[in-house]
């Protein structure tokens, strides 16, 4: 069944030709447009129900898909006074002169983050249009301080993130309650795609995912994802936190272009929640595991206070700023190169399924 606002679907409408060709069609004849994607070349569509069947046969339409939901991927939180942690490693360039996009709930302008000097290059809002950067639910924030904190509120490296000096950008897609929608996120990757060459964007972080499913021949993420790929920019998932049964990966963690992350404990098991492949076409995922139990990070209710986490969204952003730094030291790495150097890289972790830890742990 379609997902309703009302009396209106949403849906994502990939042409045959050009977005173009259908783009006045759509406005005259069907509903409204929410987002342009010209990256894959679709449009983000409200159509009313009874409209739907008819927009599905014209002969201008090659495909469309439903406008699903699009969650989180990170268990509950807990506030933190003192905890035993082991400090992220980092590389000799921390990540410095690249730019991590971070797509989620937002970004709080904590301590570490926007001191000695603000990090945050950019925030984008594609759920209240804000302009200034915030984080209503905290998960954002907890995903970017893994990846760039630099321990400015503490004064301790053991609070740093993989890439304290790289930059971030932030963008909001994601709701209070860490739902949002595929289109939205699709909208986020959009401007990405027009805009990583002035941030200089190397590193996507998706914390996120959606749910596999067969009955969903396209998916919309699995192709931003991919797109932003062939584009050069090096895209890390989250596995999901589904497991631990087979075939739980989420996507976009699908894609066999991105870096899927699953999450391991501090004493190397991979944990019951982390998703486990393979995916739907077969492949062996996540591709790596990391730290991804009672992880400390940024909280965004305290712009000078921590709090742990558990989830793959918590060893995805891990990963993220390990690629920040390889990026940093290799400016004109493919994302496929960097990808092969991490994995090459990792771990194996003894009597355990592939289809749990891929490589192994970073």
């Amino acid at each position: 069944m379609h997902e309703k606002r009302g009396q209106v679907c949403p849906f994502i409408l990939y042409p045959k030709q050009k977005i173009e060709d259908i783009h006045q069609c759509v406005l005259e004849n069907y509903g409204k447009i929410k987002y342009e994607l010209p990256f894959i070349n679709a449009l983000c569509v409200d159509i009313p129900e009874r409209k739907v069947q008819t927009i599905k046969t014209n002969r201008r339409v090659a495909m469309m898909a439903e406008d699903i939901q699009v969650s989180k991927l990170s268990m509950p939180t807990q506030s933190l006074r003192r905890a035993s942690y082991q400090p992220a490693p980092t590389m000799v360039s921390k990540g410095k002169g690249v730019a991590i996009a971070v797509i989620d709930t937002g970004v709080a302008p904590h301590y570490d983050l926007i001191r000695p000097i603000n990090r945050i290059r950019a925030f984008q809002d594609f759920v209240n249009g804000k302009n200034r950067p915030y984080d209503d639910d905290g998960h954002g924030t907890h995903v970017a301080g893994i990846a760039l904190g630099n321990g400015y509120a503490s004064g301790a490296k053991a609070h740093q993130g993989t890439a304290p000096g790289a930059d971030l950008v932030a963008l909001k897609a994601l709701d209070q309650e860490g739902n949002g929608n595929a289109s939205n996120i699709l909208a986020a990757m959009q401007w990405i795609y027009d805009n990583y060459k002035h941030y200089n964007i190397k590193v996507v972080n998706l914390s996120l995912g959606i749910r596999p499913s067969d009955e969903n021949q396209i998916d919309p993420l699995m192709l931003g994802a991919n797109e932003l790929v062939h584009a050069g920019i090096c895209v890390v998932a989250a596995a999901g936190n589904s497991g631990p049964g087979r075939k739980t990966i989420t996507s976009p963690g699908t894609s066999p272009l991105v870096i899927t992350v699953g999450s391991c404990d501090n004493r190397q098991r991979v944990p019951d929640f982390s998703s486990r492949g393979p995916t739907p076409a077969g492949q062996v995922k996540p591709d790596v595991v990391a730290p991804g139990v009672d992880i400390v990070s940024l909280s965004s209710q305290n712009l000078k206070g921590y709090v742990s986490q558990s989830g793959t969204s918590m060893s995805a952003p891990y990963v993220a700023g390990l690629a920040a730094c390889y990026c940093a030291e290799h400016p004109k790495a493919h994302p496929f190169e960097v990808k092969r150097s991490l994995l090459r890289s990792a771990l194996p972790i003894k009597k355990t399924d592939p289809n749990a830890q891929g490589c192994g742990l970073l």
